[in-house]
């Protein structure tokens, strides 16, 4: 059971950590590659609407597979998107990788699911508020200091 918590929140971690890194990075981003604020503003309009659009999905899927099978091909999809990020060349290029690493960010669901899952309702809150509390340490973690 502790190891399905630890997965769950990990998985939650690494998806806030793939679609936060893009913010940090965007003053190198945006001289690199001449991006205006227009730009930077639909890249990030696309990654919410990819995690608005993929929570609504999400819940479906974890319902019929399971909210590991769930979280795993969302980590899958999401993995070869944050690695075409260093491959950006224009605009188009950043609105499309911010909007597939935004479907990452339905892992929130998953992470709740999976979570709510393997614990009695007497201390399912208080787990759930865990695993997600430590996912958002993914988003936190790149946080200038």
């Amino acid at each position: 059971m502790q190891s399905g918590v630890l997965l769950s929140w990990m998985s939650f971690f690494s998806s806030f950590v793939a679609a936060f890194a893009m913010a940090a990075l965007v003053p190198v981003v945006r001289q690199n590659l001449d991006l205006t604020k227009a730009d930077l503003g639909a890249s990030g309009i696309t990654t919410v609407v990819g995690a608005i659009g993929a929570r609504v999905v999400i819940g479906a899927v974890c319902d019929t597979v399971g909210p590991r099978m769930a979280t795993s091909g969302v980590l899958l999809l999401i993995a070869p998107c944050v690695f075409c990020a260093s491959l950006i060349v224009d605009r188009g290029g950043i609105i499309a990788v911010r909007f597939f690493i935004g479907v990452g960010l339905c892992i929130f669901v998953c992470n709740q699911f999976w979570a709510g899952t393997m614990f009695s309702p007497n201390c399912v809150g208080t787990v759930n508020a865990t695993c997600g509390g430590w996912g958002n340490l993914g988003g936190e973690s790149l946080l200038e200091r």
